[in-house]
């Protein structure tokens, strides 16, 4: 069974969305992640849902602070940007997608996986063309396994969407997207070549 991670800026500026980025990476590498739905843009995203298929998250979930100056202020202002993991409810029953909605991306898999990884495009980003929603799948090793699966997380996702439409879940995750303050379970510097643990 899956756990589902958010990774979110709240209402942070474009600072916290590259930080988010960069976190849910990070998570990617630590966690035995399935799959990733990125809302807003690839680079500096407001949030981003994690399928972890473990539920060994303790030591991520909470406030990550990232100590960078704002490039966005030219090197001065603000040190010390946060963002927030949480658990995610349990999603409602998901949705059929349809599949001529979906427009299909294949590309290399990461991690560990042996020489398959690195000479096949066997994953999958999946973008629900009505929502904006997308969602990279490459835990299986077949492209069909992958599409068939990001098909089904396109589903969860329309579902909790619909759901959140709703009323006492779209509370709750709004309060958990403002969760990201307090003190920090893991602080980060920026080095130039992705984020490392401080």
């Amino acid at each position: 069974m899956s756990t589902e991670l958010l990774v979110t800026s709240g209402a942070g500026p474009v600072e916290v969305r590259w930080f988010v980025a960069a976190l849910a990476d990070a998570l990617c590498a630590a966690l035995p992640v399935s799959a990733r739905l990125v809302t807003g843009p690839v680079d500096a995203p407001a949030s981003v849902v994690l399928w972890v298929e473990t539920d060994a998250v303790g030591g991520w979930v909470g406030t990550h602070a990232l100590h960078r100056p704002s490039e966005a202020r030219g090197g001065r202002g603000r040190k010390r940007w946060m963002a927030g993991v949480w658990v995610l409810p349990p999603a409602p029953a998901p949705l059929v997608v349809d599949p001529r909605e979906v427009t299909f991306t294949t590309c290399r898999a990461g991690g560990p996986g042996g020489q398959g990884v690195n000479t096949t495009d066997s994953a999958v980003l999946a973008l629900h063309v009505p929502t904006g929603l997308r969602v990279r799948v490459q835990d299986e090793r077949s492209q069909h396994a992958n599409r068939k699966r990001a098909l089904a997380r396109l589903g969860e996702a329309l579902a909790r969407r619909e759901a959140a439409a709703g009323a006492s879940l779209q509370r709750d995750r709004w309060l958990t997207k403002l969760q990201a303050r307090g003190a920090p379970v893991r602080c980060w510097r920026d080095r130039g070549r992705g984020l490392e643990e401080s």
